[in-house]
Order: C-alpha cells, then structure tokens, then sequence
C-alpha cells in the first residue's frame, strides 16, 4: 500500500517536472494543489526519502496521564468493588488524595481510564470462553448521571 502512494507521489513529481500544467495533473490523478506542492517541496528539498510518509504523531505528550497513575486508578477500583464499597470516580479521586499520590486526576480522567481498562480487559480475554458470561466481564462502566448519582 506504500509503494502505491510512493509510486504515485512519484508519478506526479515526474510530471510537473516535464512540464505539464499543475490542473491537468491534479484533475488526472484526482488530488488537490495544496497536496502536489507538499510533495514539490518536499522533493525540491533534495530529501531522499522525500516520497516516504511521514507520521503526524506529536513526540510527546504532556497533558497525558501517567501510566502509574493509570494503574493505581484501575487497582483501586478493583479493591473497592471487591471491599462491596462505592467504586465511582469521586469514591476513586477522594482515595488517591487520601493517599496522597500526585496529581489527583479528574473525575473524567479517572472514568476514561476505567473505560479503557475494560475495554483492554474485554480485549485481551475476547478467546477465553467466561468473558461471554456478563457475571466475569468487568461490568458496564457509565458516567454518573446514569448511575443515578445526579439529577436529569
């Protein structure tokens, strides 16, 4: 699949440089301006592998939320749920304060981790025949107005 947007990239390159008029190219090979002057320039930058993709993923991520953290939310979830007591985003927020662990995550955050690790948990046990039986699956994780913890 790479090798056909390289040899197409390529295909349009050889064909602005033979002269060709940059609205037949774009018409002919279905692309925009905006998309053969991306691959112009990056060709007139004398980059050799100026035909290859490039990712658009940020190198870092700053806002995100530590994996250590993440693993403490889902463990104390797990010892919540086990000990029969409330284990919602404020019950799990309110413990990793208790616990001083820094920073506290919102209650958001903490439900899109919990949401995660089921979906993983879902995931990786999608083979083994009890993660069929609602009873051993993780159960539904809802945000709290449907849990019924706040007027409609």
């Amino acid at each position: 699949m790479a090798k056909a947007h390289e040899q197409r990239r390529q295909r349009a390159i050889d064909r602005y440089l033979a002269g060709d008029p940059i609205e037949d190219i774009c018409r002919e090979l279905a692309c925009s301006k905006s998309w053969l002057y991306k691959w112009r320039d990056r060709y007139l930058a004398t980059d050799l592998s100026w035909s290859a993709a490039r990712s658009r993923r940020p190198r870092t991520t700053p806002t995100k939320t530590p994996q250590r953290i993440a693993q403490v939310v889902v463990a104390l979830r797990q010892t919540l749920a086990q000990q029969g007591k409330d284990w919602g985003a404020a019950a799990i927020q309110q413990a990793l304060a208790q616990q001083g662990i820094e920073p506290v995550p919102s209650q958001r955050t903490i439900y899109r981790i919990l949401h995660r690790s089921a979906k993983e948990v879902i995931y990786t046990n999608h083979h083994h025949p009890s993660v069929h039986q609602r009873g051993h699956v993780l159960p539904v994780l809802t945000w709290p107005h449907r849990r019924g913890n706040m007027a409609t």
